[in-house]
């Protein structure tokens, strides 16, 4: 076996524990593979009607995970970013509340949950089963309006302490750092 390979195996086996649940679950596979860049593709909207999240987060929905899957092909790596929820904390109304960081993450956390369904197909399965896919539920928390509705306290009087109550929650790219066009247009 490659050393490089057992090394990164045995990493792997170390930060297992700190995983979450369902990716524990799943499971983690290793594979070998280049780092050499083969091929870039950039993606663009002809008429700009999306700007470069919107393309980003298409390709990463829609094209990334069938094209890693094709024959001979060791990895694909997105230049860009997928969108994802943005939290805005306010201190002040964090302090108002006597709330701190630590409790909205533990709130986010269990009010909006992503578990592992099981797998379709697993074992024990039938001599002649075909098929083997894993099923992951998805969170019930999809637009900015419902993560503002998680319930982070109740008070003394029974009032509700929500997340909109403490932060700005809007949807919005996952990184900013990374800058993409192709002859002038965001890719």
């Amino acid at each position: 076996p490659d050393i490089a390979q057992v090394q990164v195996q045995n990493k792997l086996q170390l930060a297992m524990p700190s995983l979450p649940e369902a990716v524990q679950q799943q499971g983690i596979s290793v594979d070998k593979s280049s780092s050499n860049i083969l091929m870039v593709a950039a993606f663009i909207s002809d008429n700009g009607s999306l700007n470069q999240y919107d393309i980003a987060d298409y390709v990463a929905s829609n094209i990334k995970d069938p094209l890693s899957r094709t024959a001979g092909v060791g990895s694909v790596q997105l230049f860009g970013s997928e969108y994802a929820m943005r939290i805005w904390l306010d201190p002040q109304k964090l302090n108002k509340y006597n709330l701190v960081p630590s409790d909205v993450i533990s709130q986010i956390k269990v009010q909006n949950n992503q578990i592992s369904g099981g797998q379709l197909g697993g074992m024990p399965q039938a001599a002649d089963q075909q098929l083997n896919a894993s099923i992951i539920v998805q969170t019930r928390l999809q637009t900015p309006e419902e993560f503002g509705k998680i319930l982070l306290k109740v008070q003394q009087d029974g009032s509700q302490v929500l997340l909109r109550d403490v932060a700005r929650v809007e949807l919005g790219a996952e990184d900013y750092s990374t800058v993409a066009r192709y002859n002038g247009k965001p890719a």
